[in-house]
C-alpha cells in the first residue's frame, strides 16, 4: 500500500512538473528587435493645445483679488429690482439657445446651421445682407445661406447670426446709446474673427466655443450701456479699461457689466458651459495668477475682446508693426501675467493675417 502511494505522488509530481515546463514554453524569451525596440526612449508627448474651460476649472482659476463682486452676493432686493430692469428688454428668439449651444457649436453641419437661420427670416435677411456688404469683398453676389457658408466658413456665418440674434434683444432707439451700441457690434465682430484667426495658428481647442463665449460676453456691456443710460447722469462717461471701467460700472449699478451678463444669461436659460466661461471672460482681468498657463484661455479671450474694443473706437490704428508683448496699456498689463510671451506674439502676428485686414478695412 505504502508502495502505491509513493507512486501516486511521483507521478502527479511528474505530471506538475511537465504543466510548468509547458506553460513557460508557451511566452517565447523578447527577440533583439524587442530587445532593442524596448531600450530606445519614446518620444515626448507634445504640448496639448489650450484646452476649453469647463465650468468646474473656470471657477477653479477664477480667484479674484475681491474688488469685482459676484451676483450670487447682492443683496436680494437689489438683485430682483436688477432683474426687473433686465426684463424689460425684449428676450432673444428661441433660436438663440439651439445656436450657443455646446453640442450645436461643437457638431453642427453646414445644413443644419442654414435650416436654423432660415427659422428667423429678419436674421437670415441681415445676414445676407452683411455677407454681400463690401466689407467681405466677395465677387459673385451671394443668394443663400449655404453659399454664405461655403464663402466665410460656417464659425463666422454663425457668429454672424448670433450678433443678429442679439440685435433683436437689444434694440437702441436713442441716438446716442445707439452710437455706443454700433462701436460694441463692431468690436464684438472683430472679437470673434481675431479668436478664430488665434485658433488656427495657435491651435486652440474648441475654437468655435471660445468665438461664440467672445459675442456672448459683449451681451453684459449692452445691457450695462442700457442700464447706465436710464440714469439720472448718463453722459457721465465710463472709463475704457478692463479693470476701471468694471469697476465704475459696479459702483453705479451694484454689479459689472460681466455679472450683469452672467445673470441676464441665466434667466435667459442659456446653457451653464456657455454661461460660465463667457463670465470668465470678463473676471480675468481679477484673477489672482496661480499654476502658470492656468488661466490662458480665458485671458486670450478677454484681450480679443479688449483689443477689438481699441481698434473699434479708433484708440488702436496702427496694427502693421503692433506687439502685445511690448503695449503699456493697463489691459495688457493685467492679462500679462495669464499669457505666455509666444501666445502674446502670435496675437501680434494673427492682427496681420489677410483675413484679419479685411475685418479691419
Amino acid at each position: 500500500m505504502l508502495e502505491g502511494l509513493i507512486v501516486v505522488v511521483l507521478a502527479l509530481g511528474a505530471l506538475a512538473l511537465w504543466w510548468l515546463l509547458r506553460r513557460g514554453a508557451a511566452v517565447p524569451p523578447p527577440t533583439a528587435t524587442a530587445r532593442r525596440a524596448a531600450a530606445v526612449p519614446r518620444p515626448a508627448v507634445p504640448a496639448a493645445p489650450i484646452a476649453p474651460a469647463t465650468p468646474e476649472r473656470t471657477e477653479a482659476v477664477l480667484a479674484d483679488d475681491g474688488r469685482l463682486a459676484r451676483h450670487e452676493t447682492l443683496a436680494a432686493e437689489r438683485r430682483q429690482a436688477l432683474l426687473e430692469a433686465l426684463r424689460q428688454m425684449p428676450r432673444p428668439p428661441r433660436a438663440l439657445h439651439q445656436l450657443v449651444s455646446p453640442e450645436f457649436v461643437a457638431r453642427a453641419s453646414s445644413t443644419e446651421l442654414a435650416e436654423l437661420v432660415m427659422t428667423e427670416p429678419v436674421v437670415a435677411a441681415r445676414v445676407m445682407a452683411a455677407v454681400n456688404s463690401p466689407l467681405y469683398g466677395l465677387r459673385t453676389a451671394v443668394t443663400s445661406v449655404g453659399q454664405a457658408i461655403t464663402f466665410l466658413g460656417l464659425n463666422t456665418v454663425r457668429n454672424l447670426c448670433l450678433q443678429h440674434l442679439l440685435r433683436e434683444a437689444m434694440p437702441a432707439p436713442d441716438p446716442a446709446l445707439r452710437q455706443e451700441f454700433d462701436i460694441l457690434w463692431s468690436s464684438s465682430a472683430i472679437a470673434s474673427e481675431l479668436s478664430l484667426v488665434l485658433a488656427k495658428r495657435l491651435q486652440l481647442a474648441d475654437a468655435a466655443g471660445m468665438s461664440t463665449q467672445l459675442v456672448l460676453h459683449f451681451l453684459g456691456r449692452f445691457a450695462a450701456a442700457t442700464l447706465l443710460h436710464t440714469q439720472a447722469d448718463p453722459a457721465a462717461p465710463l472709463p475704457t479699461a478692463l479693470q476701471p471701467r468694471a469697476l465704475a460700472e459696479q459702483q453705479r449699478l451694484g454689479l459689472s457689466a460681466g455679472e450683469i451678463g452672467s445673470l441676464l444669461l441665466q434667466d435667459w436659460g442659456l446653457p451653464a458651459p456657455m454661461e460660465a466661461p463667457t463670465r470668465a471672460i470678463a473676471r480675468i482681468a481679477f484673477a489672482v495668477p496661480t499654476t502658470p498657463g492656468s488661466a490662458t484661455r480665458p485671458a486670450l479671450a478677454a484681450l480679443c475682446a479688449s483689443l477689438a474694443e481699441r481698434i473699434a473706437r479708433r484708440q488702436l490704428t496702427a496694427l502693421q508693426d503692433y506687439a502685445p508683448e511690448q503695449d503699456p496699456h493697463e489691459d495688457l498689463q493685467a492679462l500679462r501675467p495669464h499669457l505666455p510671451d509666444p501666445v502674446l506674439a502670435a496675437v501680434g502676428e494673427a492682427l496681420r493675417e489677410p483675413d484679419m485686414a479685411r475685418v479691419l478695412a
